[in-house]
């Protein structure tokens, strides 16, 4: 009983053009990738090659989304960066570049477990891949397995032997696991092979980050022998001192932080570490200029404010130290990780402060805030933690480094620029899949052509006629109930268009929603002319309870076409729902005798005899609807339950799961089941069906009767009593003695 739309309708959606859409700037063209693979599926349809177009739009697709996914990540949002890297990995064949993008925006969220998962699954297709193994290593360090790491990473050097990042990359795993021996004989091999001062400033730094500290200075110190300008060597050596000997060299470590200033003088980090230190030596007018330095640059940092703070303090100069100290608590407050070592320092310095300046009271909620912070690190690993310059310099050698997420293929475009492009990108995505869309139409696969239809919709709603092409092509794979929405909003863009109207109407009929369809179809101009949609109209009356109205049509149909046997059907489900069963059987056989096995004919007349009290009857005809339409679960519901009646619960139970399986959501099925259950013996599976039965159809009196049995029969009275009480209720509200 569904009505066809004219394929006019459905090819007439247009393959858009691409190729004119604005073009990133001539200087930086991040999109040059996706516009090459678009051009080239644009001349394979030209020359009729639909395969090949197919294929170089799923390579658009996959650039596009790539392109998206960095642009995301420059303009901090991953989890939109996650999702258009998923989608770059659904895109196409090639997957390497997205799902190693994808793992590592879902490290930088701290999902490392699921990153080595999809990274394992990328390794198993390519066993050769160094890249990808390091970064599987580097999930799995993050995910807490740094065995399973190690691992990895001599497999991959069994591939690369002589590539010296992946040497670097295992031996500072080696120090993870505190093989040290192991670790600087890879890291010397490292120094052969990358001969420059900086490879050993970074080796230095790595035995730095994890406490081996003899080792960090001889590479330090090495990289000066080399060239004693190396940027970062002395600093890293002026932290040493701080972190292995505390106070005791806090000469020598200031000395190698005036030698850095000496190379790079505004570095803001040496100028904070070197005011720190000079603080804690007491040298206060020396750590001005420095700590003046390290606050005025990006991003703040609370312990410069800090450490200024207390220089202030030390030289009486206190409202300078309040507004110093105030500043390093509103940053420490708001940071991700903050020290509480830290905060007790903050909350002490500025309650001297505020003493001194005569405020007591407010310095006394502040001593009482570092009190609570000292407590609070004596109860847990104070006597770890050497001294709070330590604390702050020492790097908590259990994290691990991320590698950044590449974005390079932006050229560094500013954020106006970036937000231009991603526009620009989302808009030519919306065409390649509309353009595969159309390609599917063509095609006559509907289903595959509103998938991707459906992503048009998605990235881009205000897309040309997207919700058009939606509902067409969700219309023509019988998926009529999800065709309703985008067919209601493109007919809010074109009210007058009649076809499109009609189309609607017929998916609301299809999708048993007949009310909507008998109002939508009460005004159309063709109808009195198109009997097909007269019958339309007559059968959405009739579903929605007004079939008095529908009789006039349908005494018109009957005269017209009276050899029509789904006309009689309709007409006798018309009698039959103003209980004049005599007309309502008449027309019904009518529809048999002019065609025997005609759909829903059989079923109305077991329905009828159903009411009648004709079990015997209703049975027969429910069987005969069945054998002509073994897919027609309102038989095969109806039927179980003239079973039901009839005492014969097993095939009932049989009908009503199979009903179920296919309809899950069918809350009477799951009444009737649940009742059977119930009375055979079986209240625990009773009560599951019942309960789903309840949150369907809440206000059935029934369901909630039959449920309080089934906890009765469970023992379980306080939910039993629920249910009666619920049961009463309802009914007094049936019969308009409720609320």
């Amino acid at each position: 009983m569904t009505k066809s739309v004219p394929q006019a309708a459905l090819l007439a959606i247009p393959l858009l053009g691409i190729l004119a859409a604005p073009a990133p700037s001539a200087a930086v063209n991040p999109a040059a990738a996706m516009q090459r693979a678009i051009a080239e599926a644009e001349a394979s349809l030209q020359v009729d090659e639909v395969q090949i177009a197919d294929s170089r739009y799923r390579d658009a697709l996959l650039e596009g989304w790539l392109l998206m996914g960095a642009i995301e990540v420059a303009q901090g949002d991953l989890p939109a960066a996650r999702s258009a890297f998923e989608r770059a990995a659904a895109a196409a064949v090639e997957t390497r570049r997205a799902v190693t993008s994808l793992a590592l925006v879902e490290l930088h969220l701290g999902e490392a477990a699921a990153a080595a998962s999809r990274l394992r699954e990328l390794l198993a297709r390519l066993p050769q891949s160094v890249d990808v193994r390091q970064l599987l290593a580097q999930a799995l360090v993050a995910a807490g397995l740094p065995g399973e790491a190690i691992q990895e990473l001599e497999e991959a050097r069994l591939v690369a032997p002589e590539d010296p990042e992946l040497a670097f990359t295992l031996a500072t795993a080696y120090l993870r696991e505190d093989k040290v021996e192991a670790a600087a004989a890879l890291f010397a091999e490292v120094g052969v092979a990358r001969p420059i001062p900086e490879t050993w400033v970074l080796i230095g730094r790595t035995f730095r980050d994890f406490r081996h500290y003899e080792h960090a200075r001889a590479a330090l110190h090495g990289a000066l022998e080399m060239n004693p300008q190396v940027l970062r060597a002395h600093y890293y050596l002026g932290s040493l001192e701080l972190l292995a000997e505390g106070r005791a060299n806090l000469d020598e470590a200031i000395g190698h932080f005036d030698r850095e200033l000496a190379v790079a003088p505004d570095d803001s980090l040496t100028h904070l570490y070197r005011g720190m230190a000079l603080v804690e030596a007491r040298r206060f007018d020396e750590a001005q200029p420095s700590l003046r330095r390290a606050s005025a640059a990006e991003p703040p940092q609370a312990d410069a404010f800090l450490y200024l703070g207390r220089s202030h303090l030390a030289l009486g100069q206190t409202a300078e130290a309040m507004a110093a100290l105030r500043r390093a608590l509103e940053l420490a407050a708001a940071a991700a990780k903050a020290h509480d070592r830290q905060l007790e320092s903050i909350h002490y310095q500025l309650a001297v402060a505020l003493r001194d300046s005569g405020a007591r009271d407010d310095a006394a909620i502040h001593f009482a805030a570092a009190q609570s912070y000292s407590e609070r690190l004596t109860r847990s690993d104070r006597d770890r933690l050497a001294q709070y310059l330590g604390d702050e310099l020492e790097a908590p050698a259990a994290e691990v480094v991320l590698p950044p997420i590449d974005v390079s293929v932006l050229g560094g475009l500013a954020p106006p620029r970036l937000r231009e492009l991603r526009q620009e990108v989302t808009t030519a995505l919306a065409r390649v899949y509309h353009n595969l869309g159309v390609v599917q139409v063509q095609a006559r696969r509907f289903a595959r052509a509103a998938d991707f239809f459906a992503q048009t919709a998605e990235i881009a709603p205000g897309f040309p006629q997207v919700y058009y092409s939606l509902g067409v092509a969700r219309f023509n794979a019988g998926q009529h109930a999800a065709a309703v929405e985008p067919l209601t909003r493109a007919l809010a863009g074109t009210p007058g268009d009649a076809d499109l109207r009609r189309m609607l109407a017929l998916a609301h009929l299809n999708a048993e929603v007949y009310a909507e369809a008998a109002e939508l179809l009460a005004d159309d101009p063709e109808r009195a002319a198109n009997p097909s949609l007269q019958y339309a109209y007559g059968m959405a009356l009739v579903r929605s309870g007004r079939a008095a109205a529908a009789q006039p049509i349908f005494d018109e149909l009957v005269a017209r076409h009276g050899q029509w046997p789904e006309l009689h059907v309709l007409l006798g489900q018309a009698h039959a729902q103003q209980g004049d069963y005599p007309a309502a059987i008449s027309a019904l056989e009518q529809a048999l005798r002019l065609a025997p096995g005609v759909a829903e004919a059989s079923s109305t007349l077991g329905g009828i005899y159903m009411r009648q009290g004709k079990l015997a009857q209703a049975e027969e005809a429910l069987r005969a609807e069945i054998a002509s339409h073994p897919d027609d679960l309102r038989a095969r519901y109806h039927l179980a339950t003239v079973l039901d009646l009839n005492r014969q619960p097993k095939e009932a139970t049989d009908l009503l799961r199979g009903v179920l399986e296919a309809r899950p959501e069918h809350a009477d099925a799951r009444y009737l089941l649940g009742k059977i259950l119930l009375a055979g013996g079986s209240p625990e599976e009773a009560a599951e069906q019942l309960e789903a039965a309840a949150q369907m159809a809440p206000e059935d009196p029934n369901i909630h009767y039959q449920l309080g049995q089934a906890y009765q029969r469970l023992g379980r009275a306080e939910l039993a009593q629920r249910q009666f009480e619920t049961f009463r209720e309802l009914k007094d509200k049936a019969r308009g003695s409720g609320p």
